[in-house]
């Protein structure tokens, strides 16, 4: 090879190198501490596994949209969605809540043992953006539990619900700027004898200036009360304050 020829493969790969920099460089980038940290320390209530679980449980009708006094705003996830082999769906989210930490379940596994929930979570594939911008490794966001485990403190399950193993993996958005957010949720499912299913979810957000208001902290459940002396209509099963 000539030098000639060199020298000009050398310029072009030079080039295509300042081409994919500069692509990174446009990338957005997360806010630092926009997004709380798996291994954060947290008090009984704000534990990872039954912020979790609060959404599970606001996805069946059991729970208001709002939690701690509105310290936490559950999005919407659908446990119900069906993943069809092969198929990509796609669904959106349009809110409007005000500035408060938001709890995000991505995906969920359950099964009667923890083996079974961990192996089901290995055959799921998260991606995760805000606002274009992707949030590192979001696997470290898994949590493993039992329904009734140590680490769920407020919520009841009857019967044999108690006792299944969930995987869930979720994230807490700490309070996000004014206005107009994206977050988007990719989940690619490995099924049984089929092709990966792709399940979308497009959570188009507008965060108001303010915090929450008088109303929506009245939404949430009472916190001092004990489930345990609720019978079988724990505190996160009642009817929500109005």
């Amino acid at each position: 090879m000539s030098r000639r020829i060199v020298l000009a493969v050398t310029v072009v790969a030079a080039g295509l190198g300042g081409i994919v920099s500069a692509a990174r460089a446009a990338r957005p980038v997360l806010p630092p501490g926009v997004i709380r940290p798996p291994d954060a320390k947290t008090d009984m209530d704000t534990n990872p596994a039954n912020l979790a679980s609060a959404v599970i449980t606001h996805a069946f009708g059991q729970l208001p949209a709002y939690i701690d006094g509105a310290g936490f705003r559950l999005l919407p996830f659908d446990v119900f969605r069906t993943a069809q082999p092969g198929r990509t769906t796609v669904r959106d989210h349009r809110l409007t809540v005000p500035r408060t930490a938001l709890v995000l379940d991505t995906a969920m596994t359950s099964g009667l043992t923890e083996a079974e929930v961990r192996a089901d979570a290995a055959r799921v594939r998260v991606a995760v953006s805000l606002d274009g911008a992707p949030v590192p490794s979001p696997a470290r966001f898994w949590v493993f539990y039992r329904n009734n485990g140590p680490l769920i403190c407020r919520i009841y399950f009857p019967g044999d619900l108690g006792t299944l193993n969930m995987g869930v993996d979720s994230l807490v958005l700490r309070a996000l700027a004014p206005g107009r957010h994206r977050v988007r949720v990719v989940v690619r499912r490995e099924l049984a004898g089929g092709a990966p299913a792709t399940l979308v979810t497009d959570y188009v957000l507008r965060v108001l200036a303010r915090p929450p208001n008088a109303r929506e902290r009245a939404s949430a459940p009472e916190e001092d009360a004990n489930p345990a002396s609720l019978g079988n209509t724990p505190l996160t099963f009642r009817t929500p304050n109005r």
